[in-house]
């Protein structure tokens, strides 16, 4: 029997479609969503790819991301909250209060601005939904509650059309600012046991429906990374899950990235990953003696690569 036999008895491979056009080691790329996108994101954060993740924090529910590409500044007071002497803001998560109003908003919108003056430069838009449920405060959607108590907010769920809607508007509205944006929607395959699991896959459902659609209407601008199915077919082992058995592991990230690389970036790409990935390591080292001679050439040899590796890339932020 073969290996690739083998491995076929014991897993069922997600076929990955082909992506709109490979990734490129010159290409820039904005992390919207979940705490998924969070994940994703950092790979490429480490791997010193030209990468924004989440400026406002971890956002949950489609309409907040859509209120978040759509709302240029904070528009009134109405978008802040104080508890216990920390303004909150209901665009974001907590990464953002502050102990003064001034601060929260000045936060808020350096956020916002710095999400904005990224996507007019981005080559790929990366937006991981989580759930379709959401909460609302006074009649505007939250991307987070910051503890504040259940009675304040009401607790809604999103139908497939009314997010295909909103997101189209704000989607077409990028697209139109920067032509070279391209559009990869992700479903977190996080699982939201507070919901019911039935619940939470019937969620998970309308995501994928909705996102089908929008691929669907913008089928050269807009597709699918199914990191969701990936998750729940070829890693169905609770190995792959954290140790609250609902989030993806560490290891089930890591696979989802070396998919993703292998799948959808160019030779560009790996190229640069395969000579940045012992610089790496060994930038990470941490030494038991640092005075050891011998780990003072270790780290001179290192900077050499290093200067070598940013000369060939001077436009990645390595």
């Amino acid at each position: 029997m073969t290996q690739r036999t083998t491995e076929q008895l014991f897993r069922t491979p997600v076929k990955i479609a082909a992506p709109l056009c490979r990734m490129g080691v010159e290409d820039r790329f904005v992390f919207l969503g979940s705490c998924f996108a969070e994940h994703i994101g950092a790979r490429f954060l480490e791997n010193c790819l030209q990468t924004i993740v989440n400026p406002l924090g971890v956002v949950y529910n489609p309409m907040s991301i859509v209120r978040l590409l759509e709302i240029h500044a904070t528009e009134s007071e109405r978008d802040f909250a104080n508890r216990e002497g920390m303004w909150h803001t209901w665009l974001g998560d907590s990464s953002l209060s502050r102990p003064s109003f001034a601060d929260c908003e000045q936060a808020t919108c350096v956020a916002l601005k710095s999400l904005h003056d990224a996507l007019l430069s981005a080559d790929y838009l990366f937006l991981t939904l989580g759930t379709t449920h959401y909460y609302s405060y006074k009649g505007e959607v939250v991307a987070n509650c910051h503890r504040f108590p259940a009675a304040d907010f009401e607790e809604a769920e999103m139908e497939v059309g009314e997010m295909v809607t909103a997101m189209d508007h704000a989607l077409v509205s990028w697209m139109s600012k920067n032509p070279h944006l391209k559009v990869v929607f992700t479903v977190s395959p996080y699982r939201y046991a507070k919901y019911g699991f039935h619940e939470s896959q019937l969620s998970k459902a309308r995501l994928l429906l909705a996102v089908d659609e929008l691929c669907h209407r913008h089928p050269d601008k807009v597709t699918y990374f199914p990191a969701y199915e990936i998750v729940l077919d070829e890693l169905r082992d609770y190995r792959f899950y954290a140790e609250d058995m609902l989030h993806p592991s560490s290891q089930a990230v890591q696979y989802i990235w070396q998919r993703l690389a292998e799948s959808w970036m160019d030779q560009s790409v790996l190229d640069y990953l395969e000579r940045w990935k012992p610089i790496h390591q060994a930038l990470e080292h941490r030494p038991l003696n640092a005075s050891d001679p011998a780990y003072e050439v270790f780290r001179q040899r290192t900077e050499v690569q290093l200067a070598a590796l940013r000369k060939d890339y001077p436009f990645l932020p390595i």
